[in-house]
């Protein structure tokens, strides 16, 4: 095969999986009553959704509140900052069951420092990554225990009595 007809084929299945990645992408992307896009990393079916804030390149952007609606009655919501349709900067998620999180976002997953605060009265403050509880952080739990220490990709490793990272 000539580099002429290999360079085709290359470029010709470069753009398929390119394609199909956009596609892919726009699968997990809901539309509000405005066309302004949000990522939705769980979509259900009969699930719509409202934006307050502003649209940039037909995607949320900036600060606003954001309210999941399944068959018309609300469901989670999010007040904070967007970015290209993402949650990503400093919000608050609010769930069904009472439970919330309060602060970093990157990429609609919990990102930086922030806290839990879950439905049964467990509290846990520290370090996330990708959207579970990754670095130093501490759980209280309803009982009055306390976890303080290093977690890993959301389970508990092993006690630390103060944040190794703190200066």
């Amino acid at each position: 095969m000539t580099f002429r007809k290999c360079f085709k084929s290359l470029l010709g299945a470069f753009l398929i999986l390119a394609a199909c990645a956009a596609f892919a992408r726009d699968d997990n992307f809901i539309t509000d009553q405005n066309g302004c896009r949000i990522y939705n990393p769980v979509p259900r079916p009969e699930e719509t959704v409202t934006w307050s804030g502003g649209c940039k390149d037909g995607f949320a952007e900036g600060k606003g509140v954001l309210q999941f609606f399944l068959s018309g009655i609300a469901d989670e919501s999010y007040e904070g900052e967007m970015k290209g349709g993402y949650a990503d900067g400093h919000g608050t998620q609010m769930m069904v069951d009472g439970g919330r999180y309060e602060g970093e976002w990157s990429h609609s997953k919990q990102n930086g420092q922030g806290t839990y605060y879950a439905a049964d009265g467990s509290i846990y403050e520290g370090a996330w990554k990708n959207g579970k509880p990754d670095g130093f952080g501490t759980l209280r739990t309803p009982e009055g225990r306390v976890l303080r220490g290093q977690w890993v990709d959301g389970q508990f490793q092993r006690e630390i009595e103060d944040d190794p990272n703190r200066t």
